[in-house]
C-alpha cells in the first residue's frame, strides 16, 4: 500500500492552512498563566480535532461550558506543572529511544489531570493537544490512527513493552506510540528521507480512507 507516491501525496494535504493556525497559536501562547489564552487553546484544538473535554460526566446545569473553561480547566492548568514538564521536553527537537519515556510521562500526566475535571479518559484530547505545542514529539492518538496502526500490522521491538507497563504511563497510548514510532523508523530507512509526527498522521489517514474505499467497492460486488 505505502510506496514511495504514497509518501509523497500525504507529506501535504489540504488541512494544513488550519492546522498551522494551531501550531502557531500555541507557539505564541505555549505557557499556561492566562485564563484566556488557555481557554483558546483547550477549545480551539478541542473542538477542531473532535476531542472536547467539555463532553463529560456528571455535568450540572450551573456548569454550562462556558463557566467549565473559566472556573475549572483555566485555573487547574494555571496551578499544574503541565508547563514545567513542557519547558523540559522544549530542548527536544528530534524524537527518539531517549526520550519517550518523558514524552510518555507528560502525556500521562495531562491526561491524569483532564480525568480529574471530566472523570473521563481523554488520552485523545492530551495527544493532539500536547503535538500543537511540541509538534516533532507527539503522535496524534484518536480511533482512525489506531485502526489504521493495526492495518498496517506495525510491530515494535519486545524491549518497548516494559516501558509500556511502567508506572506513570497510559498503556494504550503507550502501545500506540510504539508502533507509530517503528513506523516512522521503517519508512524513514526505506525511503531515505525524514517523516514527521504530522506525516504519519496524515498517513493514517489515508490508510484509513482507502481501507474505507475498499471495503465500500468490496460490499457493492
Amino acid at each position: 500500500m505505502i510506496n514511495k507516491e504514497f509518501i509523497d501525496k500525504t507529506e501535504y494535504t489540504d488541512w494544513d492552512f488550519s492546522n498551522e493556525i494551531l501550531y502557531s497559536m500555541c507557539r505564541e501562547n505555549f505557557n499556561h498563566t492566562k485564563t484566556d489564552k488557555i481557554i483558546g487553546k483547550t477549545v480551539l484544538i478541542g473542538r477542531t480535532y473532535a476531542a472536547a473535554i467539555e463532553r463529560r460526566k456528571n455535568k450540572t446545569e450551573e456548569e454550562q461550558n462556558d463557566n467549565f473553561y473559566i472556573d475549572k480547566v483555566a485555573p487547574e492548568f494555571k496551578k499544574s506543572k503541565l508547563d514545567f514538564y513542557l519547558e523540559k521536553l522544549k530542548s527536544e527537537t528530534e524524537l527518539n529511544e531517549k526520550n519517550i519515556s518523558e514524552i510518555l510521562k507528560v502525556h500521562f500526566y495531562l491526561t491524569e489531570l483532564i480525568k480529574e475535571l471530566t472523570e473521563q479518559n481523554k488520552r485523545s484530547f492530551s495527544s493532539k493537544y500536547l503535538h500543537f505545542h511540541l509538534p516533532y514529539l507527539f503522535f496524534i492518538y484518536d480511533t482512525r490512527a489506531v485502526k489504521a496502526i493495526g492495518l498496517l500490522k506495525t510491530k515494535f521491538q519486545y524491549k518497548y513493552k516494559e516501558q509500556i507497563n511502567s508506572e506513570n504511563v497510559d498503556k494504550e497510548y503507550a502501545s500506540f506510540f510504539y508502533k507509530c514510532f517503528a513506523q516512522k523508523n521503517k519508512l524513514e530507512n526505506e525511503f531515505k528521507r525524514k517523516i514527521s509526527t504530522r506525516h504519519i498522521d496524515n498517513i493514517l489517514m489515508k490508510v484509513v480512507e482507502l481501507n474505507a474505499k475498499k471495503a465500500y467497492a468490496q460490499q457493492r460486488i
